[in-house]
């Protein structure tokens, strides 16, 4: 609600400055605020001829009456202990649900290699090519190339892990 201006001077404001007509009608608004707090708290009915006067009734009853319970002390400890302990089942329930899935799918496999198996040792050895000298050097080249990036990348996860030896 609105507060009275306290900054006019002692003769009252100038009505006939811009001004002085804000401050007129800023008393006036004043005035029914506290007219209408005044009438909620003595119970008197609602006058339907004032709609503005019933509008800050209705502001003060509000504001004397809230309208939820206050929120707990501990509301955030009570929502995080429900986030974990769902999180929690969550993740369990999963965990156990891939395992049973590989174990089933290694099962599987082994069932499949136990009855097929004999007939797909010969394909097998017709994917492997021959080896020549010169695919051995390339393999080699490769498989160093890609030894290299690797530790490089170890080097820099490293660096970023240990704190600088002079602090800036």
């Amino acid at each position: 609600m609105n507060t009275p201006n306290d900054r006019n001077d002692a003769s009252g404001p100038n009505p006939r400055s811009w001004r002085g007509l804000d401050a007129l009608r800023l008393e006036a608004e004043w005035q029914a605020q506290e007219h209408a707090r005044e009438q909620e708290r003595r119970g008197v009915p609602l006058d339907p001829a004032d709609p503005r006067l019933g509008e800050y009734r209705l502001i003060a009853r509000a504001l004397r009456n809230p309208a939820m319970e206050p929120v707990p002390a501990d509301l955030t400890a009570q929502i995080v202990a429900h986030v974990e302990a769902a999180q929690g089942f969550g993740e369990r329930l999963e965990h156990w649900l891939l395992r049973l899935l590989g174990i089933g799918l290694a099962l599987i496999a082994l069932v499949a290699i136990a009855i097929y198996g004999q007939d797909w040792t010969p394909a097998f050895a017709d994917l492997v090519p021959d080896w020549s000298a010169q695919s051995a050097d390339w393999s080699g080249l490769v498989i160093g190339c890609l030894a290299l990036s690797l530790a490089w990348q170890g080097v820099v996860r490293f660096m970023r892990t240990v704190e600088p030896l002079h602090p800036a």
